[in-house]
């Protein structure tokens, strides 16, 4: 799986302290241009030091990977995380891990994050748009966004948003297990970058989960959000009753 940080106590220090830079490359990106992906959260556990992604989806709700854990803060409307404000930092009132979770294969590896309070829509904040069924074809060539670490080894966290562009592989060839989209090579998200989206056609058809090595690279894997539509709308709705 992805770790949820990357080398080093930097996640404290971004928050809490002015200036500082990376390299501003991820593993085969680039920085996104500034705010060009409104729907993009960076979420932060002070306690723990812990950092994940995650997007949103509704003026109340991010989404983001069961597996991150309850982050503490979502910062909403952010390029650069050290140009942080008060009105970025959203406090996170209750979480909805999807029921059927497993932390050990990551199936289901999706969870919601009601906000404190309602997301002010902007020009610098909007939600993604989301699947209309479970089944609905999307293009192959996509794009995953975050702050993660910038290498394989887990170096090189990112003060600004970063952005990849990846082929998807073929369910056959690369990902077999029903529930996830999959893609493989030697660029796509980092340590960090669990919870971001995958953004196929403007559409966010997956969440980033784990991956693993291969002969080829890495093999990224992704939540297929298009097989949870229903769950989504009824903890948003709030009709969900957890089980």
């Amino acid at each position: 799986m992805f770790a949820l940080h990357c080398l080093g106590a930097f996640i404290l220090l971004q928050i809490f302290m002015p200036g500082g830079s990376v390299k501003n490359r991820i593993i085969g990106g680039k920085e996104s241009d500034p705010h060009s992906h409104p729907y993009m959260v960076y979420l932060l556990n002070v306690i723990t030091n812990e950092t994940c992604d995650g997007f949103l989806v509704d003026k109340d709700f991010v989404m983001t990977a069961a597996h991150c854990g309850v982050p503490i803060l979502a910062m909403i409307g952010l390029h650069n995380v050290f140009k942080h404000l008060p009105e970025n930092m959203y406090l996170i009132e209750k979480y909805y891990q999807h029921p059927d979770y497993d932390n050990k294969n990551f199936e289901n590896d999706i969870m919601l994050l009601k906000l404190s309070k309602s997301a002010i829509f902007s020009e610098v904040v909007k939600p993604v748009a989301m699947p209309k069924s479970e089944n609905e074809i999307f293009t192959r060539h996509c794009m995953v966004l975050g702050w993660g670490c910038q290498t394989y080894t887990n170096e090189f966290p990112s003060t600004v948003l970063q952005e990849v562009n990846i082929t998807l592989g073929s369910n056959s060839s690369v990902c077999t297990t029903p529930g996830f989209i999959c893609s493989e090579g030697f660029t796509g998200p980092g340590k960090g970058d669990s919870g971001g989206p995958l953004v196929c056609g403007n559409v966010a058809h997956g969440i980033v989960s784990n991956n693993y090595e291969s002969k080829n690279g890495y093999v990224s894997r992704y939540i297929r959000i298009g097989y949870y539509l229903n769950w989504i709308q009824s903890v948003i709705d709030g009709t969900y009753k957890a089980h």
